[in-house]
């Protein structure tokens, strides 16, 4: 039987943790280290950490803020946020990611789902999946922080990455 797993979600905006609604509103939660680090306490089974502002600001992703938070956790460590290259890739794991969430560049250039399976492995490599309902009343697939609607159906597209090498996929 597969065991069940807790992983929780930490969405950083203007470099604080906050709760999404409906990718509209957001509320400030707290400190992204501090929130980590309770987690790591609870007993989570693995983190995630998404700076959704890095890829429109057209910034990195802060890799010192990285690096402290790994040195907090003891659980798998997911990063994404404005990763545009497969260095970008090969820093965020050096500085303590278990796995790297892509999400905007899988929509604009998914052969690098490939490339970096080839060169990091498939179980580092994550492709995130912003889906809503659209004015159709059907599910697609949304960029930008669910701003832009791209008419891809979510499913079609998971089975793209899952062939591509995206080892784990997060909707």
């Amino acid at each position: 039987m597969l065991k069940k797993r807790i992983v929780s979600s930490l969405i950083i905006k203007n470099g604080i943790v906050v709760q999404s609604i409906a990718f509209k509103n957001y509320l400030p939660v707290g400190d992204p280290r501090v929130s980590v680090e309770f987690l790591s306490k609870w007993g989570i089974d693995e983190i995630i950490v998404l700076d959704i502002d890095a890829t429109k600001d057209n910034r990195k992703i802060d890799f010192n803020l990285i690096t402290e938070i790994s040195k907090k956790v003891f659980v798998p460590l997911t990063v994404g946020g404005g990763i545009k290259t497969l260095k970008d890739i090969q820093e965020l794991l050096y500085c303590g990611a278990d796995k790297i969430s892509i999400n905007k560049l899988a929509l604009e250039n998914p052969k690098i789902i490939k490339e970096a399976a080839m060169v990091f492995g498939a179980q580092c490599i994550i492709v995130s999946i912003d889906v809503k309902i659209n004015q159709s009343g059907k599910y697609e697939i949304f960029s930008d922080s669910g701003k832009i609607a791209t008419g891809l159906d979510p499913i079609f597209f998971a089975k793209k990455v899952e062939d591509l090498g995206a080892g784990e996929i997060l909707v």
